[in-house]
C-alpha cells in the first residue's frame, strides 16, 4: 500500500489538519501523518470526528469501527420503543451484554439491535426475564472473548509491522479493508460454529443418557490440565516466547481434546479444563495430553481428573466432582495424572488399557474426609 503524500493531500487540506492541531509539518513523522489524515478525510470523516478520535488514541482504527456501526439510526430509547420492548429491560439487556448505557443522544443502534431486544422479549414470555438475561450475558461473555481474540491478533500481526515503518494510513487502510470484507465471513463462521456446536453439546446429553432436570445435572468426567513451573517460566521468559509457549500448548491441547470427542470448557493461562461423556474416553485423553505436551517439547502437564455428577449452568460446569477435579491438579506431580476412587472401579476391568497405582488418601482443601486419590498410567504391552 503507499501513502498519499503532501502534495496529494491539497494545501487547504493539510493548512485545516494543522489548524486542527492534527498535523505538524517540522514533525518528524510528518509525511506518514499527512498521509494517515489525507485518508480519513477521503473517507468523508470530519475534521472533529478525526480530532476527538486522535484524542481517545483510536485515530488508526476509527475508521473501521465507525464502518462497523454505519447502519445506526436509533437512539437507545427509539430502538427499544421499535423491538416493542420497555426501555428498562433493554437498559437490563445492555447490561446483561456487557455494555453501559449508552448516551442519551447517541445515534448507533440499527436493525442487529432491535433484534437483540425482540429477542429478549420472545425469551421472557418463554423461560422469564432471569433466565432470558442470562443467556445474553452469557452471549456478551463469549462474544467480548472472540472480539478479543480478533482485535489481539489484528494488532500484533496487521498494526505492529506497519507501524513499526510509520505506515499509519497503511494500518488504517488494512483495518477498514477488513472490516468490510472479512467481517462478513467471521459472522458467518460464528453462526455455522455455533450450529455445530449445538448439535455436538446435545449428542453428549444423548451419549450419557441423563435425563432433564431444573439443575441440570449430568454424569461427566472433568478434567484439568496446566503445564508444569509456569509461574517460573512466566517471570524468565520474554513476552514473545511466552506467548508462543501459550499459543503452542492451546494448538496442542485443543487438537487432542477435539479429536477424542471431548469438549473444552475455558481456559484460564497455562491451564485448560475440559470435559467428556464417558470415563474410558477422559482417561485416555488426559494420557493422550501427557504424551503430546512433552512430544512438542513443553513443560510437563500435570492434570487432575475426577468423575461425578455435575451442574451445567449457562456454559460452565459446577459442582463437587468440579472441585475434586480441580484439587486434585493441584496436588498431581509434573507428568502425573492423578484421579480418583470412582474413576478406578469404573475402569477397573480394563486392566489391558489402564493402571490405577494408589497413591494415598490426601488431604483436600473444601473437602471433609481424606480422598483415595490414583495415578492413572496406561497399560504395559
Amino acid at each position: 500500500m503507499s501513502e498519499i503524500g503532501p502534495d496529494e493531500a491539497g494545501d487547504d487540506l493539510t493548512a485545516a489538519f494543522a489548524d486542527a492541531g492534527l498535523y505538524d509539518p517540522d514533525a518528524a513523522d510528518a509525511p506518514a501523518r499527512l498521509a494517515l489524515l489525507s485518508y480519513l478525510a477521503s473517507l468523508g470523516i470530519s475534521l472533529a470526528e478525526i480530532s476527538q478520535a486522535d484524542e481517545e488514541g483510536r485515530i488508526l482504527s476509527f475508521a473501521a469501527f465507525r464502518q462497523l456501526r454505519s447502519g445506526g439510526r436509533l437512539t437507545f430509547v427509539e430502538a427499544a420503543a421499535a423491538a416493542g420492548v420497555e426501555i428498562d429491560l433493554a437498559r437490563r439487556t445492555w447490561r446483561a451484554a456487557g455494555f453501559p448505557e449508552p448516551r442519551r443522544h447517541e445515534r448507533r443502534f440499527g436493525d442487529g439491535d432491535l433484534e437483540i431486544f425482540a429477542l429478549v422479549g420472545a425469551l421472557r414470555a418463554l423461560v422469564g426475564e432471569a433466565q432470558a438475561l442470562q443467556i445474553v450475558r452469557t452471549m456478551g461473555e463469549s462474544t467480548a472473548r472472540i472480539a478479543e481474540a480478533e482485535v489481539g491478533f489484528l494488532r500484533s500481526n496487521v498494526e505492529a509491522p506497519l507501524a513499526a515503518q510509520q505506515q499509519w494510513a497503511d494500518v488504517a487502510r488494512a483495518y477498514v479493508e477488513i472490516a468490510a470484507r472479512l467481517l462478513p465471513q467471521v459472522t458467518a463462521a460464528i453462526d455455522t460454529l455455533h450450529r455445530h456446536h449445538l448439535e455436538a453439546v446435545g449428542r453428549r446429553y444423548s451419549d450419557t443418557g441423563s435425563r432433564p432436570s431444573a439443575a441440570n445435572v449430568v454424569e461427566l468426567a472433568v478434567g484439568f490440565a496446566d503445564l508444569s513451573g509456569y509461574t517460573d517460566l512466566a517471570q524468565r521468559l520474554a513476552p514473545s516466547d511466552l506467548g508462543a509457549m501459550l499459543a503452542d500448548f492451546e494448538t496442542v491441547t485443543g487438537d487432542v481434546i477435539a479429536e477424542a470427542g471431548a469438549h473444552v470448557v475455558k481456559r484460564i493461562g497455562d491451564a485448560v479444563m475440559f470435559v467428556a461423556s464417558a470415563p474410558g474416553v477422559a482417561c485416555a485423553l488426559a494420557l493422550d495430553l501427557v504424551d503430546a505436551v512433552s512430544a512438542r517439547g513443553l513443560p510437563r502437564l500435570r492434570i487432575g481428573l475426577a468423575f461425578g455428577e455435575v451442574i451445567v449452568r449457562h456454559g460452565d460446569f459446577y459442582g463437587g466432582t468440579v472441585n475434586l477435579a480441580a484439587r486434585l491438579v493441584a496436588s498431581a506431580d509434573a507428568g502425573v495424572v492423578l484421579t480418583h476412587e470412582i474413576l478406578a472401579r469404573r475402569l477397573a476391568r480394563h486392566t489391558d488399557l489402564y493402571v490405577f497405582h494408589p497413591v494415598g488418601h490426601q488431604e483436600l482443601a473444601g473437602f471433609d474426609a481424606p480422598v483415595a486419590t490414583y495415578q492413572l498410567l496406561r497399560a504395559s504391552r
